[in-house]
């Protein structure tokens, strides 16, 4: 059976407040807490490009700060934002689905495991090229005592 890359990187960036209640998607005072997100029970929202469920937003952990740990569903032909850059660093990994990663202006087929790391500044993003929902995890930081590299 092939396990998530970023299963263990889930574990542990999911790890958050009281483990009693689902935590919302914010960022709560201090350090996450050892918690489980269940993915049924975290709020949906939804786009006209898909869905989107957010375990956390802004989060702390004892090694980063502004968290954001999340799941996508991209619709066919849909993207949920353009190509982007932030001082962040960032990875995704395609869960369900096909479609274009879009990297520093080159564009590459994205599949089912495939997982993108992105520096800090540099261009990424993901479109649903495929003729079904396409499903991705992600998981954005900041990294405490570490000040990110100036933009590109």
């Amino acid at each position: 059976m092939r396990r998530s890359i970023l299963a263990i990187p889930l574990l542990v960036l999911a790890a958050g407040c009281a483990a009693t209640e689902t935590p919302a998607p914010m960022a709560p005072a201090g350090p996450l807490e050892t918690a489980v997100w269940p993915l049924d029970k975290v709020e949906l929202k939804k786009f006209d490009w898909g869905e989107l469920r957010l375990c956390h937003m802004a989060a702390e952990t004892y090694g980063t700060k502004d968290t954001l740990v999340g799941y996508v569903i991209l619709n066919p032909g849909k993207a949920n934002h353009p190509p982007h850059q932030h001082a962040e660093e960032e990875f995704m990994e395609i869960t369900e689905g096909e479609g274009t990663w879009h990297l520093n202006g080159k564009d590459v087929p994205a599949k089912k495991g495939d997982v993108v790391y992105t520096a800090p500044w540099d261009f990424h993003g993901l479109t649903n090229t495929g003729t079904k929902p396409l499903t991705f995890f992600v998981v954005k930081w900041g990294s405490k005592g570490l000040k990110a590299p100036e933009k590109k």
